[in-house]
C-alpha cells in the first residue's frame, strides 16, 4: 500500500495524484492519500492494509522477503531524526 500523507496541503504538493498512483500501479500495490489533520481516508489507509494483509495471508503462509529479515522498505529518502524538544521545525516532506 502506497500512501500519500498531509493531503491537505494542496499549494505544497510535490507529487501529483496521478503520478502517485501511476507508481503505486506499476509496483502492484493500491494507493491512498491521507491527511491526519483533517482525518482524511485515515481509516480508509489502515482498513486497506488490513485488507491487503487478510487476503494475503488467505492465500497460505507468508514467506519473509529473502535477505531482508521479512521488512522490505521501498524508499529513495531517509527522514532525519526529529529535532530536539524546543527547536524549532520546519515541514518534513520526506
Amino acid at each position: 500500500l502506497l500512501v500519500g500523507h498531509k493531503c491537505d496541503l494542496v499549494a505544497e504538493r510535490a507529487v501529483s495524484a496521478e503520478e502517485a498512483g501511476h507508481l503505486a500501479t506499476t509496483l502492484g500495490m493500491a494507493f491512498v492519500e491521507t491527511s491526519a489533520r483533517t482525518n482524511c481516508n485515515v481509516e480508509l489507509a489502515f482498513q486497506m492494509l488490513a485488507g491487503s494483509i487478510q487476503q494475503a495471508l488467505g492465500q497460505g503462509p507468508l514467506a519473509p522477503h529473502r535477505g531482508c529479515g521479512g521488512i522490505r522498505l521501498i524508499t529513495s529518502q531517509r527522514c532525519h531524526p526529529p529535532p530536539a524538544w524546543g527547536e524549532p521545525q520546519e515541514r518534513c516532506q520526506c
